[in-house]
């Protein structure tokens, strides 16, 4: 029984060591903060171009918006070298519909940022590529816009800035050497201890 509960209790630290091992956090690889704001006819599209430093997988991304007529908003991903469209959704907050990450959209003048989560990771490829992060409605929206100042790692604007936009990844994740060395003597020990009670 005391062998049993030895195992146990090794397997669950192993877990949680693993578990802090390999956790993932998003980081942000853009940060476009508006300096002022437009309001976007319906239909209207306002983009902001970047091109990737590196190849990055995104999974999520905002504009600094409000939606005062609460009629639906579309938030897309082009690749404007290829002319595909890599990512686009339309959600309307009057609806809430359960198939989308939830969102509020502020109405009236009340702007904040509205992120819209990717069911998977994206990659954007390092290269010649320019994408597009677009936001547009089939109402009036009023959108940031005229960032001066540009944040993260990951992701570069081509072009002058236009919209406030922020831009979420997932970081490259490297094993922590301490973690690794408690996980090897966790092991060790379980070993050590079925030895014991086997071997007696």
């Amino acid at each position: 029984m005391q062998m049993k509960h030895c195992l146990y209790l090794s397997l669950f630290v192993i877990a949680c060591m693993s578990f802090s091992i390999f956790a993932r956090a998003d980081s942000l690889v853009l940060g476009l903060d508006e300096t002022s704001h437009v309001v976007l006819d319906a239909n209207t599209v306002l983009s902001q171009d970047v091109q990737a430093s590196a190849n990055t997988a995104i999974d999520g991304f905002a504009f600094f918006m409000s939606d005062p007529g609460g009629a639906p908003v579309t938030y897309s991903i082009s690749d404007l070298t290829t002319g595909s469209t890599l990512f686009s959704e339309t959600f309307d907050d009057m609806t809430l519909d359960p198939t989308l990450t939830s969102i509020a959209i502020p109405g009236d003048s009340k702007r904040a940022w509205v992120e819209l989560y990717l069911s998977s990771p994206l990659t954007l490829d390092a290269g010649s590529d320019v994408y597009a992060f677009s936001i547009s409605g089939e109402g009036a929206l009023d959108v940031g816009e005229n960032p001066t100042t540009s944040t993260g790692d990951g992701l570069e604007t081509v072009g002058s800035p236009e919209a406030g936009l922020r831009v979420w990844g997932l970081p490259a994740v490297a094993p922590e050497p301490t973690p690794l060395i408690l996980l090897g003597s966790g092991i060790l020990a379980l070993f050590g201890v079925m030895g014991v009670r086997v071997n007696p």
